[in-house]
């Protein structure tokens, strides 16, 4: 008999083993990586087989049999479960949660509910409601249906439906089961071919029929047609079914594989390569033609041509026959690399990211399957498309928090690819002008071999950047957002038909509501953080994304004063169409990007200079290359100094610097205006200055001092539970067993419990323990033997980005 170990795909962070399923005959061929449909617990469940055996005798216990594949073929490769498994280690989370990682939508099924009516229930007095008895006959006469057959047949009980369900369900007059169906429909076209030769004799015999005859022409001329282009070419249905009954044509199926980008198609110039380009290569192609793991940091300032490094390089990748990942922080920067990529590879590459639809995402799956691409290009996720060979993984912007997953598994990108990257045997480089300290100090020791990109493509001289204390704005009487010197500069910019990119970390039109009566802020009732006003007239909570109405009267003391606090998008949008009126302003932000292709449109539609001003959150800082945006404004700058982080200063920084490499890149030099109230921190100073390299030196004093990265690793837990006593006891137990385990050694700290930021979140207390340790594997261990990654009352982050 043939057995089966199989990880249930349930987000169930409990479920951390495989479990065992007899293997029946007429599937015999399911082997290591297969997708399969299993009963589990009353359901019908997808599962993952990683294991087989042949036993010479029945097990004690009965075993339930697998009752289908869900794939005509073996999901998983190899180096796939390889990597999941050190993934689930590494991460200290189940395999299964690392599995879901690599199917689109993290699950290739959509599992329903259906109800039954038990028959031997007839009788039961329950049925003498009329709501009972309606909904009981119904699935009696029609067998198993979904809620929504149910309502829709019976529309009269529509309202209170789910109660009666539930009541049925508890008085065993219906049975609950479950329907798994594969969520990806895929799509198909159909082909008109010929099954005979096309004669003059034939076409003699059709010489009265003229539309058969011309069809049989047709085909004979072009071959094989699909029925749109048929339809196109005036040839009727009616035609194409006369010939197939005479059996001249057949018509078949096809598959057609989905593709947004399609059409996209990028403007490929001659480009002479730079000496720092063409340098970087050389460094590289060794381990190419070797086949041999390598990682590369590419540190190249604003505008020094990185992009096309990422190019040269995949060319000499795919030319070895290897394939290449690519990988960008935000699906804003999506559209402008795929764009510079189609120039070069117009059908060899694949977009993924979490936009697009299931479909779209598995169609291009089944593309790099078959080898008819060889280039991903995407968000984080695209690290997990089943790429053969791959030669090349690229990370750009790498040191952007986007990589970085805020929900189980909390796998950072750059590790994964990493990993995968070693497996395969490829190179691994990350590209950054402001790289994060992690990085760049294992370039600095020799664990990544550095290259650098001092100058801007053309040696176009770096933006002058302005600094403006906000402080003095104040002084002056200035009570705007925009102070008078970016204002001007905005005023200047359009006035020569240039364009002008502002940037403000944050969203909404105000950033909070108070009372002025008597100081109280309007709060999210589930997380206690204050609610953002946006123009909708709606609070919004951008953490539970929960809405609620703008309060006439104060909810504490009653008072009618209430005020809007602060500056967002929306409000920041209004005062540039008042201050500048002859502006034609454009906003990119969460609000304004939640459609497919929002990013790109707006980008498109700012290049095109349909607007003068781009304005938008952080997603306008990082990549774009706009040829005639001479201006940038940062606004509120240092907002980032005020969080209690350790990383605050680092990001204060990148964004200043970032931001200000939007400005002049195309022949025209940039002028940049900050806007800030801490004009003296080094994270300001060193900014405006592009000055990277006296950030690090004085980042780096003060992270080894208190023994943070790249000094240690860092792992965050969080304690969750309803009880605030319990969680923060239970935290402190685990604090009291780490100080046992590691007693007398110095590279082991913990710190806490503490507080979360949102101490409360829909009513579950959290705490936070930070545990520093130069022993990373060590540490792992002694989780893993607290059983913390079988705990659901305790999140465990590791190299964890925020503090919050």
């Amino acid at each position: 008999m043939k057995t089966a170990d199989v990880f249930v795909n349930i987000p169930v962070k409990s479920i951390a083993k495989a479990y065992t399923y007899r293997v029946p005959a007429e599937l015999a061929y399911l082997g290591v990586g297969w997708r399969v449909f299993v009963p589990f617990g009353g359901r019908k469940v997808e599962g993952f087989v990683l294991r087989t055996a042949e036993l010479d005798q029945e097990p004690e216990r009965p075993l339930k049999d697998i009752l289908a594949a869900v794939d005509e073929e073996c999901w998983f490769t190899p180096q796939m479960i390889e990597i999941a498994r050190w993934l689930s280690e590494f991460y200290l989370c189940s395999l299964a949660e690392i599995m879901r990682l690599f199917m689109p939508g993290k699950s290739g099924l959509r599992i329903t509910a259906v109800y039954e009516a038990v028959e031997e229930a007839e009788g039961h007095v329950m049925l003498s409601m009329p709501a009972c008895r309606a909904i009981y006959d119904y699935l009696l006469r029609e067998g198993p249906k979904k809620k929504g057959a149910i309502a829709k047949a019976l529309p009269e009980w529509r309202d209170d439906l789910e109660d009666w369900l539930s009541k049925m369900l508890r008085y065993h007059l219906l049975r609950k089961g479950y329907e798994a169906v594969k969520r990806d429909v895929a799509q198909y076209e159909k082909l008109v071919c010929l099954k005979t030769e096309v004669t003059p004799e034939l076409l003699q015999d059709y010489e009265r029929r003229k539309a058969q005859r011309h069809l049989l022409k047709l085909l004979a001329e072009q071959g094989e047609q699909t029925t749109t282009a048929l339809k196109e070419a005036k040839v009727s249905a009616q035609t194409i079914r006369h010939l197939e009954e005479a059996g001249l044509v057949a018509i078949r199926k096809r598959r057609v594989l989905r593709d947004s980008y399609r059409e996209a198609r990028g403007k490929r110039r001659h480009i002479e390569l730079t000496d720092d380009q063409e340098g970087a290569l050389r460094a590289m192609m060794p381990f190419l033609v070797q086949q041999q793991y390598h990682g590369f940091l590419l540190k190249g300032v604003t505008g020094s041509g990185k992009t096309q490094v990422y190019i040269e390089m995949a060319r000499r990748v795919r030319a070895a026959g290897r394939s290449v990942i690519v990988l960008v922080p935000e699906i804003a920067l999506t559209g402008q690399v795929v764009l510079a990529f189609k120039a070069y590879f117009p059908d060899d590459l694949v977009v993924m990211h979490s936009r697009l639809s299931l479909a779209e995402r598995n169609d291009a799956i089944i593309r790099v399957r078959r080898r008819q691409a060889g280039i991903i290009i995407g968000a984080r996720s695209a690290l997990f498309t089943p790429a053969n060979d791959i030669g090349l993984i690229i990370l750009d912007e790498e040191q952007d928090m986007s990589y970085k997953q805020d929900e189980s598994p909390r796998y950072h990108a750059r590790v994964v690819a990493e990993q995968i990257a070693r497996l395969h045997e490829a190179i691994l480089l990350l590209g950054s002008a402001t790289p994060s300290m992690e990085s760049y100090y294992r370039a600095k020791t020799g664990d990544l071999t550095l290259i650098t990109m001092p100058k801007r493509i053309g040696d176009m001289p770096l933006p002058v950047v302005h600094c403006v204390d906000m402080r003095q704005e104040l002084r002056m009487g200035n009570r705007h957002i925009i102070s008078g010197a970016l204002r001007q500069l905005i005023e200047r910019t359009i006035s020569r038909h240039q364009q002008v990119i502002i940037m403000l970390n944050r969203r909404g039109f105000s950033t909070f509501v108070m009372c002025r009566s008597c100081g109280e802020v309007i709060r999210c009732r589930y997380c206690g953080l204050p609610l953002v006003y946006h123009r909708s007239g709606r609070l919004l909570c951008h953490h539970c994304d929960v809405q609620e109405p703008v309060p006439d009267v104060c909810p504490k003391c009653g008072s009618r004063y209430i005020k809007y606090f602060g500056s967002g998008t929306e409000k920041l949008e209004q005062e540039l169409r008042e201050l500048v009126p002859t502006a034609r302003v454009i906003r990119m932000d969460r609000d304004t990007t939640t459609s497919k292709f929002a990013h790109q449109d707006i980008l498109a539609s700012f290049r095109r200079q349909e607007y003068d001003i781009l304005l938008g959150t952080q997603m306008v800082a990082k990549g774009h290359d706009i040829p005639n945006v001479t201006a940038v404004g940062v606004i509120s700058a240092d907002s980032s100094l005020n969080m209690p982080d350790f990383r605050a200063a680092e990001r204060c920084f990148m964004l200043i610097t970032q931001t200000a490499g939007r400005a002049g890149r195309r022949g025209l030099r940039g002028e940049v205006v900050i806007q800030t109230y801490n004009p003296d921190h080094y994270a300001v100073t060193c900014g405006i200055r592009q000055d990277y390299e006296g950030f690090f030196a004085k980042e780096l004093t003060l992270r080894r001092e208190l023994f943070y990265p790249p000094f240690s690793r860092l792992i965050k837990l969080l304690y969750q539970s309803e009880d605030e006593a319990k969680a923060r006891a239970e935290a402190e137990v685990l604090i009291e067993h780490f100080a046992q385990a590691f007693a007398g050694q110095d590279k082991q700290k913990i710190l806490g419990p503490s507080p979360a930021m949102i101490a409360c979140f829909r009513g579950i207390y959290r705490f936070v323990v930070l545990i520093k340790t130069g022993d990373l594997p060590a540490t792992q261990e002694f989780l893993r033997a607290e059983g913390l990654h079988l705990r659901t009352d305790v999140a465990i982050d590791i190299d964890p980005l925020t503090m919050l």
